[in-house]
């Protein structure tokens, strides 16, 4: 690998930012986030092809070779994994469950809470249930994966009218509160502590309305409510069919619930966001040592990952998302991504951030194709490990 030792000049490096404050609304990849949507929806293109756009992305970043090794891992090794959304009627993930299969052991099902604040790649720090806002349930997926650092095979969005649709019977249900909302002046309480039945149009408005319940409070009703649906899906077989269609997210929901599953939450921390809703973090250390525990056949790393941020150096609309999802494929963490000074960048660079971070920087490149890495020791940056600028010669929607 060879090394060029570059100095602080505006057209050869970014400077490191100081590190984004959670659910701060800034956002990379050419448009601001404030006007994004607003964006898509003034531009007639994007809105029709935004499907096909995010098709296209997906499909570069599965030609880089490991993400390619990952998919064949998944394919030999009996694992399986599937992220499920459930959305509510202002298109917001209200929930969100990742399931977990593996040959001959126990499956899982990880409560993930909407309200964690985390990178949305290409968009900036949200909390990851205005994912499918921005764009869809594949970014719920990124961002998820990058966070847990684990292997996400397929993802599937549930809305409530479906989720209500599929539970045409009374489903048993053990809440651990009661649920009580306020019309009016007079509080009305939905449902009873301890088990009952309910129907499917309450279950799914359990699942998606807080009800001016704690977010903690929530997140443990969820839990409750998810394992209320596994249980369904155990006694009743066409259960999984009704809920996501006939295919292989729901033979993955079937399995799982055939395994004698646990259901648990991912270990996040609350978190008071200033001008905006509580809601949660989650330290990497945790993540791991949570994945190592419950789901390694998943994980993508065994210990903390370096951190990466990815920088749009060519001008593209969302350029940086191939090369996110390379990396975190490979077991990095994304930080940051963001535009670069400018959009003249004509070949993709990578930094290593100090000497200690040569070998990530290396690792990094081979994963993207780079020959050359370039090392910042004047003024390293604190905050990130390595910075990736995407040039020109790196592979977007164009392509």
């Amino acid at each position: 690998m060879r090394y060029v030792r570059i100095s602080r000049r505006p057209d050869c490096i970014v400077a490191p930012q100081a590190e984004v404050a959670r659910a701060r609304s800034k956002i990379g990849d050419v448009v601001a986030g404030s006007v994004l949507l607003a964006i898509l929806a003034a531009v007639p293109f994007l809105v029709a092809n935004w499907s096909e756009l995010t098709s296209v992305m997906r499909t570069k970043a599965a030609e880089i070779p490991q993400l390619q090794a990952a998919r064949q891992q998944e394919a030999s090794s009996g694992s399986e994994s599937l992220l499920l959304v459930v959305t509510d009627e202002s298109d917001r993930i209200s929930s969100l469950a990742l399931l977990a299969a593996v040959d001959d052991q126990p499956g899982l099902l990880a409560v993930v809470p909407g309200a964690l604040f985390e990178l949305l790649p290409g968009y900036g720090d949200f909390a990851v249930a205005d994912a499918v806002r921005f764009e869809g349930a594949e970014l719920a997926r990124l961002a998820v994966s990058n966070a847990l650092a684990v292997r996400i095979d397929r993802v599937a969005a549930i809305d409530n009218s479906r989720l209500a649709a599929a539970l045409p019977n009374p489903v048993s249900l053990e809440l651990p509160e009661p649920v009580v909302i306020t019309e009016g002046d007079q509080p009305m309480e939905l449902a009873d502590a301890g088990r009952r039945a309910y129907d499917g149009t309450l279950i799914a408005r359990l699942m998606s309305d807080r009800a001016g319940s704690s977010q903690v409070a929530w997140l443990e009703r969820q839990a409750a409510l998810w394992r209320a649906l596994l249980d369904e899906a155990g006694a009743d077989p066409n259960f999984a069919a009704r809920l996501l269609g006939p295919g292989h997210a729901a033979s993955v929901l079937g399995r799982v619930a055939a395994s004698a599953p646990t259901v648990s939450v991912v270990p996040v921390t609350p978190v008071a966001v200033a001008g905006g809703e509580d809601g949660f973090q989650l330290a990497q250390a945790d993540a791991i040592a949570f994945v190592a525990d419950r789901m390694r056949h998943l994980a993508l790393a065994a210990e903390l990952r370096p951190r990466i941020e990815v920088l749009n150096g060519n001008g593209e609309i969302l350029a940086t998302r191939s090369v996110v999802e390379a990396l975190v494929a490979a077991g990095m963490h994304v930080v940051k991504t963001d535009n670069a000074e400018h959009f003249d960048f004509p070949n993709t660079i990578v930094i290593a951030q100090g000497r200690d971070s040569r070998r990530d920087a290396e690792a990094a490149a081979s994963i993207l194709g780079v020959r050359q890495v370039q090392l910042e020791v004047a003024a390293p940056s604190g905050v990130v490990d390595v910075s990736i600028i995407v040039g020109h010669d790196m592979a977007t929607l164009r392509s």
